[in-house]
């Protein structure tokens, strides 16, 4: 487990075109100079971890209006650039913990970081690999673009009852709606007496996406 360092990235020069500014937090785009460098020295290719996804920003603005308690333990699933850890550590005082299967997320993840001046815990990990004593520590889960594949589905279904077993108060998961998410969606309805809520936003791109929602606070 390493914990992004904004005093071991070098310094970014800002440039609009390469940049997002969403609910008070920068996000590099692909086409940044720093990122397109970490790119180049990567020796192995993300199939998925290797941009902004749209379903992260949904989820932020989401959680402005479902936040987790202040300085919450929250676990990010999947979490790719690290983007939605970024905002609930900086908006929320959050202490967050960043997974994802892909090792190769973590620089990215870390040069986010930097230019939010904000630490996040990366470890590289499979959700399914959380005990119900791991969940046990963490009040929120979220994730995005988790469930793209049919054989996903199951998994993500007893890690949810698993978490929920371990006493975690909310999970949030955003997707734009594939088929394999439907069906978790509802079974979460039927088992856990979920919500699904259709959230769309205006900046910094006009799009909607669905938030699969259990909340026991």
């Amino acid at each position: 487990m390493t914990e992004s360092n904004p005093k071991k990235t070098n310094p970014v020069s800002d440039n609009n075109s390469h940049t997002i500014e969403y609910l008070s937090i920068k996000a590099l785009r692909s086409t940044h100079p720093e990122v397109r460098r970490l790119k180049r020295n990567q020796s192995i290719h993300s199939a998925h971890g290797n941009k902004v996804w749209r379903s992260s920003f949904v989820l932020m603005d989401y959680l402005t209006t479902y936040p987790p308690k202040p300085k919450a333990r929250v676990l990010d699933v999947g979490c790719g650039w690290g983007l939605t850890s970024i905002f609930l550590a900086k908006q929320f005082g959050a202490d967050v913990t960043a997974i994802d299967i892909d090792p190769g997320v973590e620089p990215f993840l870390t040069l986010q970081a930097s230019i939010n001046n904000c630490l996040i815990r990366f470890r590289e990990a499979r959700f399914e690999d959380f005990t119900h004593k791991d969940l046990s520590h963490f009040h929120t889960i979220v994730a995005s673009d988790i469930c793209f594949w049919d054989e996903m589905v199951h998994p993500l279904k007893d890690f949810i009852y698993r978490a929920l077993e371990a006493g975690v108060k909310q999970i949030y998961i955003a997707d734009p709606g594939r088929p394999p998410y439907w069906e978790l969606c509802d079974y979460c309805v039927e088992a856990f007496d979920a919500a699904i809520v259709t959230r769309r936003i205006y900046k910094p791109w006009k799009t909607e996406k669905f938030i699969l929602s259990i909340n026991r606070q």
